[in-house]
């Protein structure tokens, strides 16, 4: 921090004065400010936002009554109807509404201020609650307030910078002066009162915290303060760095309220005058946030034609794999990357949803996050859960610390409280990679599992060989905190396996039943290049080895690189194995930053091993809950007569079974989200004569810029079965499984609203043995009456 400044002699006494419309007030409040002896030469406020629209996309300027555009993702939706931005309401505020920014989209773009106006000094205050710190890219501020200038070193940056540091950049034309405070953190979800001033006699900055001054400094003699002839922004940097072109960083994320410019260095005691008066009337106390006041709805999203209903995702924003189950207390947890800045990658964050089922899920608050220490200050990335010899969950997870000789490392987590909301790290990492021959730096993934005979622990994480290919250390412990390196679990020829080289990231390794030898077989899961690869064989505890029956990798889901990121955990109620992904959303990052989230998780499945030793896969059983309508139940009927049936019924949250016996070599299967004069529909068939599993998406869609194209599948042979096909239509998620043996995980973008239809495909000798359709409900209502205990 800069050296704090405690010298006031010979400051100028300017007070704060309001500046702005009146309101209705508390009465505390109204008292104060009728006893508030007044001053002679008082000087009003240049500006004030109080922020208490709460509707519309503009807000009020009180000094001038200029009304400027509040901007925001939904404004002008693409994929939804039109919806404010995220006001919030008196109660949680401090002074009448508030606004919530998300953190990517929504700013306020005003008039820049002068030198005239600026040029006696100034005084900045604001209230701020953020929801998360951001990286800090190129070195600057999420701001509060901007109006700055890198080209020509000019104006002024008062925001945010990493682990809830803040501070202020001033430009001087020949330089700038950044004063920032390390040592008073401004705490997430939670109000603060921020201020900054500049005197230029003296060329003196000062910054408070809930009144009190924290950092005071004086700045360099050379040049003289000036502004840029640009916006002045409210909640985001003036310059902000992007990813890619389309995603604006250095934004505040997090709750904004009484937004206030003044001219002149106002002293202390008028800063800490003012925030009294704001917070007269809740009795001195900035209000206490709840959850639902720094995070967006999901109800924020209603209307969106491709955002899944009843797949696990997030309130908002971005998500990769989920990872890290376990069941605890009559209720499943699990957690997933989550980058709470937007539906981009970037920041990652754990989240973390509880259930009651492993379907009906509820987002608790962000478990674990970048913090400034020398564990994980870039990054809390996947891992995995496991539970201590006293039964307390504890979660694995890989620390990411660019200034560590090799950057990933892995860490634990314990909980701090009995709800499993809040977790606290063990200080420092619990494995590392060793420098040395051979090792390549790729560290990550953790997945932890106990032994069989319950004395000892396994940790397998992600890596590649030098010269060879992917793979998973193995260490082992007996206390947690303690491994010792066994080597690696297997490895591949990579020259027999091209791309295999690549570091196996979500390494997992679950048992699934007996082989036809007598010997209990595990599966080995991981994801190689966004795709999930499996083997079955033989884990020796002892060796820690695995030995695969066949070294041959074979894709897990023939959806092409739709599924991916595996977790799993072997359910302590039923005993089933059971196994979590991620469903890649395959949009551009246009069609993501207008959307507002990006990704969801797959339905949960079962896995055991069939009587040919290979795996049996089914979508859990608890899945069933979300039934809601039987819309059509056949049985032993003709395809001509159950197509008829079928093309009476519409809609894009649907649960469908088939079985068909089939007559000779043909496509077999369903057709979905198919407009009236099949100009959009996606096909899921079986062919017998090539032995495939496809989804052909050529026709899904009609919107030139969508990405859902082409034929993805994979070899099935039906070996004269029934083809007994399953399918999950969820708006743009689509999951098809066949015969308990393949599945196919894919998306669809229909570009028009009537691509809600269903279609069947058949042989003109073939007879529908069953044909049942669902319409499924969604998991806001099934959810409402169940709350994790607070």
């Amino acid at each position: 921090m800069t050296t704090m400044d405690n010298h006031h002699g010979g400051d100028t006494v300017i007070p704060f004065n309001q500046g702005r419309r009146p309101r209705r007030r508390g009465v505390a409040a109204m008292l104060l400010a009728l006893l508030a002896p007044a001053r002679a030469g008082a000087a009003t406020d240049i500006a004030a936002w109080p922020l208490d629209e709460q509707r519309g996309s503009r807000t009020m300027e009180a000094v001038s009554g200029r009304h400027d555009p509040v901007e925001y993702v939904f404004n002008h939706a693409r994929f939804k109807p039109d919806s404010d931005p995220l006001w919030r309401p008196a109660g949680a505020c401090i002074r009448g509404g508030c606004l919530l920014f998300d953190g990517y989209s929504t700013d306020i773009a005003a008039p820049g201020l002068t030198a005239a106006q600026l040029g006696a000094g100034w005084t900045i205050t604001a209230w701020v609650a953020p929801h998360a710190f951001e990286w800090g890219d190129g070195g600057q501020y999420s701001a509060f307030l901007s109006q700055f200038d890198e080209g020509s070193k000019t104006g002024f940056a008062f925001g945010m910078y990493r682990f809830g540091t803040w501070g202020i950049k001033l430009g001087f034309g020949s330089g700038e002066f950044d004063l920032r405070v390390s040592d008073r953190k401004l705490p997430r979800d939670a109000w603060s009162h921020v201020a900054a001033s500049y005197d230029p006699r003296g060329r003196v900055v000062r910054l408070f915290l809930d009144g009190e001054q924290v950092a005071a400094g004086s700045a360099p003699a050379q040049g003289s303060f000036a502004l840029p002839a640009r916006a002045l922004t409210i909640g985001r940097y003036s310059q902000p760095r992007t990813v890619e072109g389309v995603f604006q960083l250095n934004t505040f994320l997090g709750l904004m309220d009484e937004v206030r410019i003044a001219a002149g260095a106002a002293p202390g005691a008028d800063i800490a005058r003012r925030v009294h008066a704001d917070l007269a009337a809740h009795g001195g106390r900035a209000p206490a946030l709840a959850q639902a006041d720094v995070t967006i709805a999901p109800v924020t999203f209603a209307g969106d034609r491709h955002r899944p209903q009843y797949h696990a995702m997030p309130d908002s924003g971005w998500m990769n794999e989920p990872h890290a189950p376990f069941y605890q207390d009559g209720r499943y947890h699990l957690f997933f990357q989550k980058n709470p800045f937007g539906p981009f990658w970037h920041q990652i964050h754990w989240g973390h949803w509880a259930s009651p089922d492993m379907v009906h899920w509820r987002e608790l608050p962000i478990a674990l996050a970048p913090e400034d220490d020398t564990l994980a200050p870039d990054g809390i990335w996947s891992g995995s859960a496991t539970h201590a010899r006293d039964g307390t969950p504890v979660l694995f997870f890989t620390a990411g610390n660019d200034k560590a000789p090799i950057h990933e490392r892995t860490g634990l987590a314990r909980p701090a409280d009995a709800d499993l909301v809040r977790w606290m790290k063990y200080p420092v990492p619990v494995t590392e990679q060793q420098p040395g021959p051979g090792h390549t730096g790729d560290f990550r993934d953790p997945f932890v599992f106990r032994d069989d005979a319950g004395d000892r622990w396994f940790q397998l994480v992600g890596s590649r060989i030098a010269g060879g290919s992917g793979t998973a250390l193995v260490h082992e412990s007996s206390d947690l905190v303690h491994w010792r390196y066994r080597g690696p679990l297997f490895t591949l020829d990579a020259k027999r396996y091209p791309g295999f080289d690549k570091t196996f990231e979500l390494p997992v390794l679950l048992p699934i039943g007996m082989g036809t030898d007598g010997r209990p077989r595990h599966v080995f899961l991981t994801d190689v290049g966004a795709q999930a690869y499996y083997w079955i064989g033989v884990f020796d505890p002892a060796a820690a080895r695995f030995v695969p029956d066949s070294e041959a990798p074979r894709v897990f889901d023939l959806g092409d690189h739709h599924f991916s990121g595996p977790s799993g955990f072997v359910d302590p109620r039923t005993g089933r194995t059971i196994v979590f992904s991620i469903a890649q959303g395959e949009r551009s990052l246009r069609d993501e930053w207008a959307s507002g989230w990006a990704h969801n998780a797959g339905l949960p499945i079962t896995l055991a091993i069939g009587p040919d030793d290979d795996l049996r896969l089914a979508p859990i059983d608890e899945l069933r809950s979300l039934r809601q309508d039987l819309l059509l139940d056949l049985a032993d009927v003709t395809p001509a007569a159950a197509a008829a049936r079928l093309a009476t019924i519409k809609g894009d949250a649907l649960e469908v079974e088939l079985e068909l016996a089939a007559d000779g070599h043909a496509r077999r299967g369903l057709v979905v989200r198919k407009t009236p004069d099949d100009a959009e529909h996606t096909d899921l068939v079986v062919d017998t004569a090539r032995k495939r599993f496809e989804i052909d998406r050529t026709h899904t869609t009609l919107d030139a810029g969508a990405r859902s194209r082409g034929v993805q599948g994979g070899a099935f042979d039906l070996r004269g079965e029934h083809v007994r096909l399953r399918v999950f239509l969820d708006r743009s998620m689509v999951e098809a499984y066949v015969n308990e043996r393949k599945s196919i995980t894919s998306r669809m973008y229909p570009s028009r609203p009537d691509a809600t239809g269903l279609g069947l495909v058949a042989a003109p000798g073939d007879r529908v043995v069953r044909l049942k359709v669902w319409r499924m409900g969604g998991l806001d209502a099934e959810a409402s009456a169940w709350h994790p205990s607070r």
